[in-house]
């Protein structure tokens, strides 16, 4: 079975996607963009010329599956608001930041077998992107917003906090994928250098400050669900999206610093930043 098929056949599997499938897309479609030649060149091999794309919305499509259903945890970190990240009691089924650190293990490792090597690609890439949604580093107490009911713009239609994060400020732009990463791809070398040496606890970290802006709605929680208005769209929709912006930055920033030594500085070019760079807590 050729490798595009592979993922073809998985991809028709269609499951509940995290980060909504347009969420990963718009983070590649940015990633892509600050790619050097080589590490493309290099990720084309790996993946067997599927899209980056598509490999990225695969995690997704197969953790129903009885064979991937290990990695259903793989996708969140639950802590609580007062918690610490280096106190915190750890899933033994594995976490969002556990399954980051062993993908990017496994890219690393020249002698990782060649089909392993494509399934931790996807992961890293989708994985990179889930952190950044400030509701995959979720409370326990709400299932990172799933038991949260919400009532969007007087919609009768059931929905939950976590798929306004997901998919419902996204879709609420009315663009498409390329229009939607062009409008947010605008960094400074600054930024860049700045994100690009964070850690992915540093990620972590941020979603979880963040999450007290994603309860923010401007009214009295009641019973039922909560309304979400157009005010709180307009303010969350810039945090989404600078998100979005960061998670394309930093990936496009591990992958370079894993296939192309040339592409940093001497002194950025430390490969281990991603797993342990950055200002740990």
């Amino acid at each position: 079975m050729s490798v595009a098929l592979f993922f073809w056949l998985a991809l028709c599997s269609s499951q509940s996607l995290a980060f909504g499938a347009d969420g990963h897309r718009i983070i590649v479609s940015i990633a892509e963009k600050h790619l050097s030649k080589k590490t493309a060149a290099e990720l084309t091999q790996i993946s067997g010329g599927t899209a980056l794309t598509e490999l990225a919305l695969w995690p997704d499509q197969i953790r129903g599956q009885q064979k991937w259903s290990h990695t259903k945890s793989w996708h969140y970190i639950n802590i609580k608001d007062h918690e610490r990240f280096s106190g915190l009691r750890r899933s033994p089924k594995g976490d969002v930041l556990s399954a980051l650190k062993e993908s990017y293990k496994q890219l690393k490792d020249p002698k990782t077998e060649s089909q392993q090597r494509r399934e931790a690609l996807a992961f890293f890439v989708h994985l990179a992107g889930d952190i950044h949604q400030p509701l995959h580093v979720g409370r326990y107490s709400d299932l990172g917003g799933n038991r949260v009911s919400i009532k969007w713009l007087g919609s009768n239609k059931r929905r939950n906090l976590h798929w306004v994060w997901d998919t419902g400020l996204i879709k609420d732009e009315q663009l498409g994928v390329d229009q939607y990463s062009a409008l947010i791809n605008k960094t400074t070398a600054q930024q860049r250098y700045n994100w690009q040496s964070d850690s992915f606890l540093d990620w972590a970290m941020e979603s979880k400050v963040l999450r007290a802006q994603v309860y923010e709605f401007g009214q009295p929680v009641q019973k039922g669900p909560v309304t979400i208005d157009q005010q709180y769209i307009n303010r969350t929709k810039p945090l989404l999206k600078k998100r979005l912006l960061m998670a394309g930055v930093r990936l496009a920033g591990c992958l370079n610093r894993l296939f192309d030594s040339t592409y940093f500085t001497p002194i950025t070019a430390d490969k281990n930043v991603c797993e342990t760079g950055g200002h740990l807590e």
